[in-house]
């Protein structure tokens, strides 16, 4: 029982190191999160394809440790669901910054890697034809508050979902993956809170703001 809350803590742990913030603070000298999203898709946005590669990967291999972790030392079925569950809830909401972090989606990736590759590169498949509809289509005008990360990580989720469970069955495998999109759409949600609120922080006030009548 020892062992399995440390393992279950120490993927929360793991989860809480967010590498986006940590290299914008040390490369860049700015937090991130006061200008975006802290996972891959931001740090792309805001500094570029190497940077925000080298951030969705060092968020993955997260997942990647935490699921050799719980494999190598539990092998508890429950103990790997929740342990899962842990690196994403430390990725969302870190301890090490002000529980402020971002979606889940790459050490939720890295988990499935781990344990599902070959379902990963299939939904690799899918995701990646969604993302060439997204760019040649009006799709983006339909989402217009939903960038194409979000949307081609969710096809692949599916996918990879669909072809466990056709597999190895509901539990634990296919269970394993329905228990992260908790944390995972509660950290969107989260995200999505974040956007909208430093958006409206950044638009110009209107001169009715300062007028007399105003105060």
């Amino acid at each position: 029982m020892v062992l399995d809350l440390a393992v279950v803590l120490l993927a929360y742990l793991l989860g809480s190191l967010l590498f986006g913030v940590i290299l914008s603070k040390r490369l860049k000298g700015v937090d991130i999160r006061d200008m975006d999203n802290p996972g891959g898709s931001g740090s792309i946005r805001k500094f570029g394809w190497r940077f925000g590669v080298t951030v969705g990967v060092l968020d993955a291999l997260k997942g990647v440790a935490v699921a050799f972790i719980a494999h190598t030392l539990v092998d508890e079925p429950a103990v790997v669901l929740l342990s899962a569950m842990a690196v994403v809830a430390g990725h969302n909401w870190p301890i090490y910054f002000s529980f402020r972090g971002g979606g889940g989606l790459a050490p939720a990736f890295g988990v499935i890697i781990y344990h599902f590759p070959l379902e990963f590169a299939a939904g690799l498949v899918p995701a990646l034809l969604l993302l060439a509809v997204y760019k040649r289509t009006p799709l983006r005008r339909w989402l217009p508050f939903v960038g194409p990360a979000p949307v081609v990580s969710v096809l692949g989720l599916l996918t990879v979902w669909s072809l466990v469970w056709h597999r190895h069955g509901f539990y634990p495998d296919s269970a394993l993956i329905l228990a992260m999109g908790v944390p995972i759409a509660l950290g969107g949600y989260c995200m999505m809170l974040r956007d909208k609120r430093r958006k409206d922080n950044t638009k110009p006030r209107t001169t009715q703001d300062h007028s007399p009548s105003a105060k």
